[in-house]
């Protein structure tokens, strides 16, 4: 069932974030650094989870082009527009439904490759997602700063290290703000997705 695998997606990725936020008590420098980065890998993670839990039940429902929300297909499947341009002529043009066929055709909307999409999880990756699921994100927007931190706080550790002298308990407290934005994220993402279906927020309106 949808709604269950989004609440499990999401409950997997906050009992690892709790276990970060114990963890955080009186570590050093070095294990809050790796716990930054395994705390940006859960919102990363998670929204390609819950994305692409979503998308694997739209694909079962074997929809038509014409069906499918036109935000979904713009974000995922925007390539296939040529396969439109293609069959483009001046005799069809004057047809009351020039696409009417290539519409009835059943797709599927382009899954999520989880090596190489969204490897940057920054507030603009994140708009994107909402965007193209047509959901509402004006509550997340209102973080974007504290999300492009995070991903500026993940990049740095990755590829420079541990600052020297850099005091631990600033670090700590830095790591459980950041868990509590990524399970505010996750469960905004999470609350939004799990009434897609019922709401048919799925199909072209």
């Amino acid at each position: 069932m949808f709604e269950t695998e989004i609440s499990d997606h999401y409950d997997a990725r906050v009992g690892t974030l709790s276990s970060i936020k114990r963890r955080s008590f009186g570590a050093d420098v070095v294990t809050l650094a790796a716990l930054t980065v395994l705390a940006y890998a859960q919102m990363e993670g998670g929204i390609k989870d819950l994305a692409s839990c979503t998308i694997r039940h739209l694909n079962a429902r074997k929809m038509r082009f014409g069906e499918i929300r036109p935000s979904l297909l713009q974000w995922r499947n925007a390539r296939e527009l040529e396969r439109f341009r293609s069959v483009v002529n001046f005799t069809m043009v004057a047809d009351a439904s020039p696409f009417a066929s290539l519409l009835s055709k059943r797709t599927k909307i382009r899954g999520i490759n989880r090596r190489f999409d969204m490897n940057q999880m920054s507030w603009s990756t994140i708009r994107i997602v909402y965007s193209g699921f047509g959901l509402d994100y004006v509550d997340v927007e209102a973080r974007a700063s504290e999300i492009d931190d995070l991903v500026t706080a993940r990049n740095d550790v990755a590829h420079h290290g541990v600052p020297p002298n850099f005091a631990s308990s600033v670090l700590e407290k830095q790591l459980r703000n950041n868990v509590a934005l990524v399970e505010d994220i996750l469960a905004n993402l999470a609350i939004k997705l799990i009434p897609y279906f019922t709401s048919r927020m799925h199909l072209r309106n």
